[in-house]
């Protein structure tokens, strides 16, 4: 199965990704996420990436496993994560594209934000989830993510 980038551009074949062991490991951490974490953790991922290269596929799951052990809360992670996105990208609209480094950028917007506010009973989108920066870095991973949770939801696993 042949696969297109949608930022990009770029042809994959999925089972070509499939028989590496890290993207095979990020795509499997990535389908238990909410998509309310899920989204903002990709686009997070993304900036890691230098203009001219690829994030490697065990780099970026070294990253998220960072960045989920960070906080326990998946909430205000999410809500965390989102808030780093929209400001460093801003800041990437205005010339600056370097790529993060650490996660010390991340580490002070949570250390900043409020413990989140029990979800909404039905399970539905969040105030984080809302906010979520317009771009999709993948539409094929967004997709997996509203599945999984649409999944979670019809089995009564809302988080």
């Amino acid at each position: 199965m042949r696969l297109r980038c949608p930022v990009c551009h770029a042809d994959a074949a999925l089972e070509a990704w499939a028989e590496d062991d890290a993207a095979r490991e990020l795509m499997a951490l990535l389908s238990t996420l909410d998509a309310t974490l899920g989204r903002p953790l990709v686009a997070y991922l993304g900036l890691w990436r230098s203009a001219s290269r690829a994030l490697a596929w065990d780099r970026a799951l070294r990253i998220a496993r960072e960045v989920l052990a960070l906080d326990a809360d998946a909430q205000r992670l999410a809500a965390a994560l989102t808030q780093t996105v929209e400001q460093l990208r801003a800041k990437r609209d205005a010339g600056d594209v370097r790529p993060l480094a650490s996660h010390g950028y991340l580490s002070r917007v949570l250390k900043g934000t409020q413990a989140a506010i029990p979800a909404a009973a039905d399970g539905l989108d969040t105030s984080a989830a809302r906010r979520l920066p317009a771009r999709s870095p993948s539409a094929t991973v967004d997709g997996v993510m509203r599945l999984e949770a649409l999944k979670r939801r019809a089995r009564g696993d809302v988080q």
